[in-house]
């Protein structure tokens, strides 16, 4: 919790300065990166949360594998090394995402399926999320199998579940509350 607010803080400071400088969208594809590396790199997240490995160590690793980072990007990096607090690197990066888009009036939708869309589906979605919101839209979509079939959409903290999973849980809930009904 305390990690998630200190992250916050850095992401706000950090959008501020992009801001002053005239580098939004440059900073924001820093983060993107930021992001995917250690989305795809659980060693990288290890290393950064060792209390066994030196900050020097943490700060000169981290400053090679982002190497093409900005300038600013990089003064976040020796900020957060001077404050202890390399470990929250990737969670200042997601934080700075969000207020970016927040800060260019977009919205994100999450779309779970079990299989990926296919890019006319996906336009499909995108365009009528944005009709009913009249935002801007970004859309993400997540894989979980266990879905079966169907779809479940998260707008903000809106959520539609129409997954074959629910569904099915739906019936059997309806399916229970019957056959209490018949013992008694």
């Amino acid at each position: 919790m305390k990690s998630n607010r200190a992250a916050i803080r850095y992401a706000k400071a950090l959008l501020l300065e992009s801001v002053e400088k005239g580098s939004v969208e440059k900073i924001f594809q820093d983060m993107e990166l930021v992001t995917k590396t250690f989305n795809n790199n659980i060693e990288l997240k290890h290393m950064v949360d060792s209390n066994i490995i030196k900050n020097s160590i943490k700060v000169s690793s981290l400053k090679l594998i982002f190497k093409e980072l900005s300038s600013i990007s990089l003064s976040l990096l020796n900020v957060l090394n001077d404050n202890n607090r390399l470990n929250i690197f990737d969670s200042v990066a997601l934080k700075y995402k969000e207020l970016y888009n927040s800060h260019k009036d977009i919205q994100l939708a999450t779309v779970t399926t079990a299989v990926p869309l296919s890019k006319d589906l996906e336009n499909q979605v995108l365009s009528t999320v944005s009709k009913l919101t009249n935002k801007k839209t970004n859309i993400v979509n997540k894989i979980d199998k266990t879905l079966i079939g169907g779809f479940v959409l998260r707008v903000g903290d809106i959520e539609y579940n129409a997954s074959f999973k629910n569904k099915l849980k739906s019936i059997k809930q309806e399916f229970n509350k019957n056959t209490n009904l018949l013992t008694t």
